[in-house]
C-alpha cells in the first residue's frame, strides 16, 4: 500500500524549492493565499494523513504539493516531540511557539534534514520566499496540532501523544 499523496493540485500555485506555495485557511499574516475555509488545505491534510504516513519508510514524491506534505509532516513530528515533555496545553503552546519562532534551515543549506529531497533555491529570493511561506504554514500548523493533540480539558490525548516517539525521517 502506499503513502497518502496530497489531494491538492499544487498546478498554478507558486513554487519554492520544489514545493507548491498553496493557500492556507489562517488569518496568521504572511504570503501565503487566502483559501476558502470550506474543504480541506494542506495543513488539514497533513493532520489527516499524519499518522498513516508515519508508518512508511518511503514517500514518493509525484508533485509539488507533496513536498509541502513532507516538510509539515516532518514540522509535525517535531511538534509533538517537542509537547511530549508537556502534559498540559498552556506548556505545549509554548514550547511549540517557541520551536515555530526558531530559525530553520532551508533546503540545501547545512542542517537541512531531507537530504537531496528538495532541490536548493535557485537564488535568495526563492529561499526566502520558501523560509516565510513554511513559517506562516509552521505556526498555522502548530496552533492545529496543538487542537487534536489536547483534549479540551487540557489533557493530552495519548493516542496522538503516541507518535512523538516515532522517528518519521
Amino acid at each position: 500500500m502506499p503513502a497518502y499523496h496530497s489531494k491538492i493540485d499544487g498546478a498554478g500555485a507558486d513554487e519554492a524549492c520544489g514545493c507548491a506555495l498553496l493557500p492556507l485557511k489562517t488569518k496568521l499574516r504572511g504570503p501565503a493565499p487566502a483559501a476558502p475555509f470550506e474543504g480541506d488545505d494542506i495543513i488539514d491534510e497533513t493532520i489527516k494523513y499524519f499518522r498513516p504516513n508515519c508508518l512508511f519508510r518511503n514517500f514518493d514524491v509525484s508533485k509539488s504539493s507533496d513536498r509541502t506534505l513532507v516538510y509539515l509532516t516532518l514540522s509535525m513530528q517535531q511538534f509533538l516531540k517537542e509537547c511530549e515533555r508537556h502534559s498540559t496545553r498552556q506548556a505545549g503552546e509554548k514550547a511549540v511557539k517557541s520551536l515555530v519562532l526558531k530559525q530553520f534551515p532551508i533546503p540545501g543549506s547545512p542542517g537541512w534534514p531531507l537530504g537531496g529531497l528538495f532541490p536548493p533555491p535557485k537564488d535568495i529570493q526563492e529561499g526566502e520566499a520558501w523560509r516565510l511561506y513554511m513559517k506562516q504554514a509552521r505556526d498555522e500548523l502548530s496552533t492545529r496540532t496543538l487542537d487534536v493533540l489536547y483534549k479540551d480539558d487540557g489533557a493530552k490525548d495519548k493516542w496522538w501523544g503516541s507518535f512523538a516517539k516515532d522517528k518519521w525521517w
